[in-house]
């Protein structure tokens, strides 16, 4: 569920009889909103914990309880052209917002869209990750090594036209790996045919990160998604390879889902996930996961309960 404000509402915060703060959205006759959407979870977590004594810090692995809440404001509009404008930041992430280095801004006409912001790779945009499990994430075993962009606020270009999208991506200038605007870039294209996909993702991040490739193809069948991504660096740590896999059954409202990832980094790591998901409706569903993965010293798991808002 989503509360929206629309573009003749005014927002008044009151307290006793005075008016804390007055908000007002401009009437330019066009269609303008901020919706306020969130997330939420609560449950129980086994993984690794940091433990500091006698200021000494290791980690050792124990049962705790987690939860976390957060809230989102995106706001859009339309000018007199019909060019679309907006953006997008968690409140919890509003300070870096501010400065470009949290959420994004974008704008958009007739399939193509301009962010900015905390925005992805251009090869993150069209590749993506395989299917992940568990209420927390349990380390996203499931994600893909893009290159991230090192500078922000980034620019991320893209262009859906039918089955076919194309993205662009150009990376902030920091002053640490690269020091100008548009020594990093990258580049995709998807392709979506309904039931298979196909994507392919290139990152150049100069001379000191190298280069970042990956492909990725999704197909379903029936009631099973498959999806493969698999993906190659030459960075200044050494050529390193990243292949992984997942598959999504669904039966009625609870969702079964598995992946497999893959390593190898002058010696190779395997991780392994299985997660189970109830959809409860009106936005909460019931998660629990567990991976045994290489990186960690035991299986690690979670379970509780997710909500959207």
């Amino acid at each position: 569920m989503k509360n929206t404000l629309l573009a003749s509402t005014a927002l008044v915060l009151s307290v006793g009889a005075a008016a804390a703060a007055d908000f007002t959205m401009a009437d330019t006759g066009h269609d303008h909103s901020i919706t306020l959407s969130g997330d939420a979870r609560m449950g129980i977590i086994y993984n690794r914990v940091e433990i500091c004594t006698e200021g000494c810090v290791f980690s050792d692995y124990d049962a705790r309880f987690t939860s976390r809440a957060r809230v989102e404001f995106t706001g859009s509009g339309e000018t007199d052209g019909g060019l679309g404008f907006g953006f997008s930041f968690r409140a919890d992430n509003a300070g870096d917002a501010a400065d470009g280095t949290g959420g994004s801004v974008f704008i958009s006409q007739g399939g193509h869209t301009l962010a900015m912001g905390d925005v992805d790779s251009a090869a993150k945009a069209a590749v993506g990750d395989v299917s992940g499990v568990g209420l927390t994430g349990l380390g996203d075993y499931n994600e893909a090594g893009y290159g991230g962009n090192t500078g922000l606020p980034a620019a991320l270009y893209s262009y859906t036209g039918g089955a076919l999208s194309f993205y662009v991506g150009v990376d902030g200038a920091n002053g640490d790996f690269h020091d100008d605007l548009g020594d990093a870039y990258s580049l995709g294209a998807a392709y979506d045919g309904g039931t298979f996909s196909l994507a392919f993702g290139y990152e150049n991040w100069g001379d000191f990160l190298g280069d970042v490739w990956g492909i990725g193809a999704e197909v379903e069948l029936g009631a099973v998604v498959l999806k493969a991504v698999h993906g190659e660096a030459d960075i200044f740590l050494g050529n390193a390879t990243q292949s992984s896999i997942s598959v999504d059954i669904a039966a009625g409202a609870t969702t079964f889902t598995s992946f497999v990832t893959q390593i190898d980094q002058g010696g190779t790591s395997t991780s392994m996930g299985l997660g189970v998901s109830h959809d409860l409706g009106g936005g909460a569903s019931i998660v629990a996961g567990v991976v045994d993965s290489d990186e960690e010293g035991e299986v690690i798991w979670d379970a509780g309960i997710s909500m959207d808002f």
